[in-house]
């Protein structure tokens, strides 16, 4: 059974590398330990990194550049693709026939985490809660929710009492199956669904050579923290020291944030075997100022930057994650709060499908 599904994942393109482990770092051995990583290939890297000339000129400097990870081959793209080629590859590794993770109605990871089981073949189950009360309805009736449909996903709605019991009953149920489930956290936001943005780290530092740039500051969206924690990882374990990460807040405060990602880089260090402080504390850098009521509701300044951005440079973010980190940076730049700011690049990390639940927000 495992020689027929690798030789399935083969034909299909998709390979899983062998699993190795190290407990001493050196930096001549990065690359190699690193790819020993298991991953599977779920899109075409690298994905684009361009000057935004516009937007630039609109705020009046510095340099803007934005990172195109909303451009992938899982249903439309996203982050969560980068982190699936490693979660998606633990999960066969073990010999999972489904997965099981959860999210909001509209969650982003979940639409691309039924797309990877899809295009590897194994069952998604996926436990979802609405964030937004009030708009349940057209939360359930477009975007994400009307893809996850599509794509057969074995869907499961959280009462009150939250997602976790209603994960832990699926998960036992499908245990009792026989299906050996894998579960996948909110977000794909672990240890190993990390090591999708240490290998962006390392594509990034590739492009900005090619490109002649040397950025001072690189910007994302943060609510699960995978994203902000591998990506700050993957710069420093491949030679970046200078570029700040700065997280924006799409759902709670700084503290707390903080907290997740030097948990999360404490994980990803004991996967890459490095020291626990490889990533200094002092390194991590969280804004909270532009999440506004909670998560899933949309901010003015939120929208006024997707407008901006969509007719400035026809790039459409979305309403509750990168609307609120692009309002984030240019508010920042605009108040000269980016030190010594040079070469900025926002990280597009998807969820343009989440705009058609939300589009009252957009009526002129």
């Amino acid at each position: 059974m495992k020689h027929n599904r690798r030789a399935v994942l083969k034909g299909a393109g998709i390979i899983a590398l062998a699993s190795t482990s190290s407990s001493n770092y050196s930096l001549a051995h990065t690359t190699t330990n690193f790819d020993k990583i298991p991953r599977i290939q779920l899109t075409n890297l690298p994905t684009a990194c361009n000057k935004m000339s516009n937007m630039t000129k609109a705020l009046g400097g510095p340099d803007l550049y934005i990172k195109r990870d909303d451009v992938m081959e899982l249903a439309h793209g996203g982050n969560k693709t980068r982190k699936l080629e490693y979660s998606l590859a633990a999960a066969l590794n073990k010999g999972a026939r489904a997965v099981v993770t959860q999210g909001g109605l509209q969650s982003n990871h979940v639409r691309q985490t039924i797309s990877g089981a899809a295009k590897v073949g194994i069952e998604a189950h996926v436990i979802l809660s609405n964030p937004v009360p009030e708009m349940k309805e057209k939360l359930m009736g477009s975007g994400n929710y009307l893809m996850d449909q599509l794509m057969g996903a074995h869907i499961y709605i959280a009462g009150s009492e939250g997602r976790s019991p209603m994960v832990k009953k699926v998960l036992s149920e499908l245990t009792l199956e026989g299906k050996k489930p894998y579960n996948i956290p909110a977000g794909a936001s672990n240890g190993i669904g990390s090591m999708g943005y240490v290998n962006a780290g390392r594509e990034l530092i590739a492009q900005w050579e090619r490109m002649g740039i040397s950025p001072s500051h690189i910007l994302t969206a943060t609510g699960s923290c995978g994203t902000a924690a591998g990506l700050l990882m993957g710069l420093r374990y491949f030679g970046n020291s200078s570029t700040k990460v700065v997280s924006v807040s799409v759902s709670s405060p700084a503290p707390q944030l903080r907290k997740r990602i030097r948990g999360l880089l404490n994980d990803a260090s004991n996967i890459l075997g490095v020291p626990k402080n490889f990533v200094k504390t002092e390194d991590i850098h969280v804004n909270d100022d532009f999440y506004g009521k909670a998560y899933g509701y949309p901010t003015d300044a939120g929208i006024s930057a997707l407008r901006m951005t969509a007719e400035t440079e026809g790039i459409i973010l979305d309403p509750v994650y990168t609307s609120k980190a692009m309002s984030g940076l240019i508010d920042l730049i605009k108040n000269n709060q980016l030190e010594n700011a040079k070469d900025v690049v926002f990280l597009h990390t998807g969820g343009a499908p989440a705009i058609h639940p939300y589009a009252e927000y957009f009526k002129v």
